[in-house]
């Protein structure tokens, strides 16, 4: 699906579903993406959104630790 049309999809969405997306883009690695889709849906999302968003700022703490060790080892 284009941008386009996932943020229509979106729009039909549940707040379970919509969660259910974003972790489905974490699982792919499609951080940027996710985090576009979760402040897209946010109002949507209701209590659903504290959570997308811890899983996404974990994602970003181990995807930083991972590249400075890379960077160690001239990987």
């Amino acid at each position: 699906l284009n941008e386009s049309n996932l943020r229509k999809r979106g729009k039909e969405m549940n707040p379970q579903e919509l969660f259910e997306h974003i972790k489905e883009l974490i699982a792919k690695k499609d951080f940027a993406a996710a985090k576009t889709f979760l402040e897209d849906h946010k109002e949507e999302l209701g209590d659903y959104f504290d959570k997308a968003k811890s899983m996404l700022e974990g994602n970003d703490m181990v995807n930083d630790a991972l590249k400075k060790v890379k960077g160690l080892f001239g990987k």
